[in-house]
């Protein structure tokens, strides 16, 4: 693909190194740009290596992103609810993660803000409650300790904001800063905007080796390509561990299913994101429903998926009509073994950096830019703060 001469320049703002375009790329607020023979190779193209594509090709780094499926976004990303969120997290289980969690909002609204244009998703907010108003006031009480003020609502305001719902519950937690992305539509909108920037997008080539030069990395080889590097990022999901293998013999990463299934119906568009004990759903567009769930065991799963889906939605909304499924996607969720993002340099092979995490849609932005930070060689400043592997 032929390189593009200039595109914005890449400033630090928050957790996400980014504000709106400006005249030149890396010149803002003091901050020095990549050098552009800085040759950064990002193996996986979904929302992790997309968001670090575009954040180190604006900050004016040659990157080239290889991507072994046929398109950008086609992993665990397009099996993704997307939902931007802290309230489905405890957080007494990790509040270091909880806080990442929580600024999650203002990175990825910087990002958009970089990119100049709306990142598509859904916006207006969301709705949690428990399976009782015990269970639900307890989750507001945990998360207001935490520093989070999610707003307790009545049974009337539920029914406005849900019209559709079969038995609004007498109470509800509103989250109205929570929104959710069209995930695979984002990494191509990130992917499109980092080709602006020079940036060299190939798929269909699976990475079959790393090449060292005095233990820094050297080359990538991808499919019938190699290509030369100064910087490796390996954010490649469940398949990041093979590709570091001989370097990192266990890079502590499990695949844990999940799946995204799309119905047709009767479904006015509402205004929020739900997740009630029976039901996580969103109406992004009149008549189309996305539900999330977790993948039963079975030769058949996306059968049973179907069912258990179609049910439920008739369970808890009303006048749906005929609902039909129109897609069942599963996705290999990694899952970094130790609980925390394996967000750091390869201690084996200088110049490699692992970037796998979960929630990885939720955690990208700040995952981009702590892997701009230590590309720099400055200081992680998002919170995210980077471990060896």
């Amino acid at each position: 693909m032929q390189r593009q001469a200039e595109s914005a320049e890449s400033c630090h703002a928050g957790s996400a190194h980014l504000t709106a375009p400006g005249r030149g790329r890396g010149s803002c607020r003091g901050i020095p740009a990549m050098s552009a023979s800085q040759k950064v190779v990002i193996a996986g193209a979904g929302i992790i290596g997309a968001v670090a594509a575009f954040v180190l090709s604006r900050a004016g780094a040659h990157v080239t992103i290889v991507e072994a499926r046929p398109g950008p976004g086609e992993g665990v990303s397009a099996a993704s609810f997307g939902w931007i969120n802290a309230i489905t997290f405890d957080p007494e289980n990790d509040p270091a993660l909880y806080g990442l969690r929580r600024d999650a909002f203002g990175a990825w609204a910087a990002l958009e803000q970089a990119l100049g244009k709306p990142l598509p998703g859904h916006r207006q907010g969301a709705l949690f409650w428990g399976r009782s108003v015990e269970e639900t006031m307890e989750t507001r009480d945990r998360h207001r300790e935490a520093g989070s003020s999610y707003r307790l609502i009545g049974q009337a305001e539920i029914a406005a904001l849900l019209p559709q719902l079969t038995s609004p519950p007498e109470a509800a937690l509103f989250a109205p800063e929570e929104f959710a992305l069209d995930v695979s539509a984002t990494v191509r909108m990130l992917l499109k905007a980092a080709e602006e920037n020079g940036a060299v997008l190939i798929t269909g080539a699976p990475v079959t080796g790393i090449d060292s030069e005095g233990g820094h990395v050297s080359a990538v080889r991808a499919g019938d390509h190699r290509l030369e590097a100064d910087r490796l990022i390996v954010a490649a999901g469940t398949e990041s561990g093979r590709i570091l293998a001989p370097f990192v013999p266990d890079l502590g990463v499990a695949a844990s299913p999940a799946a995204l299934v799309t119905v047709t119906g009767n479904f006015p568009q509402t205004t929020c994101i739900t997740d009630s004990p029976e039901l996580e759903f969103r109406i992004p567009a009149p008549g189309l429903l996305m539900s999330a769930h977790s993948v039963p065991e079975g030769s058949n799963p996306e059968d049973a998926l179907a069912r258990r889906t179609v049910e439920r939605v008739k369970r808890v909304l009303k006048e749906t009509g005929e609902v039909a499924v129109r897609s069942v996607q599963i996705g290999q969720r990694p899952f970094p073994e130790s609980g925390v993002p394996l967000v750091g340099p390869v201690a084996s092979l200088a110049g490699a950096y692992a970037a796998v995490a979960h929630p990885g849609v939720i955690l990208a932005p700040a995952i981009g830019a702590t892997l701009h930070d230590l590309i720099a060689g400055r200081p992680a400043g998002s919170g995210l703060q980077p471990k060896a592997v």
